[in-house]
């Protein structure tokens, strides 16, 4: 099992619109036709925060990028303007991680997976997630 990829996750959702396929991926569950939503959901949320997170690494990386040759004093109009992109990419991967946490407690919740000390519904769902793929 490795990391959750976007590329694995578009591959995960297309495979899931169908739903015997999604009925097979909730094979071990007692009421899989119920469990279609959630999973999707869960996919879908996955999905979302995983572009949030790169688009702000990209946007760091540019502003990084363009502040080290930045002159010193006053910030120019384009050291500005990244830097409000910057702070509205976090705050949409910040609204990003909150959709996954309540699509992963729901998912925990209705599929009764366990949940171990120290670990969240997030954690478990993405574990499950990635033994799919």
């Amino acid at each position: 099992m490795g990391k959750l990829t976007l590329a694995g996750l578009d591959a995960l959702q297309a495979r899931l619109q169908d739903d015997a396929a999604c009925d097979a991926a909730l094979a071990a569950f007692a009421d899989a036709a119920a469990l279609r939503a959630p999973l999707r959901e869960l996919v879908a949320a996955q999905q979302r925060y995983l572009r949030a997170e790169h688009e702000v690494a990209q946007v760091a990386d540019m502003l990084r990028r363009d502040q080290k040759y930045a002159p010193v004093g006053r910030p120019s109009v384009h050291i500005v303007q990244l830097r409000r992109q910057q702070a509205a990419v976090k705050q949409a991967a910040l609204i990003a991680r909150q959709v996954l946490a309540q699509a992963a407690q729901t998912f925990v919740r209705v599929t009764a997976l366990p949940v171990k000390p120290k670990l969240s519904p997030s954690d478990v769902a993405a574990t499950w997630l990635g033994t799919l793929r």
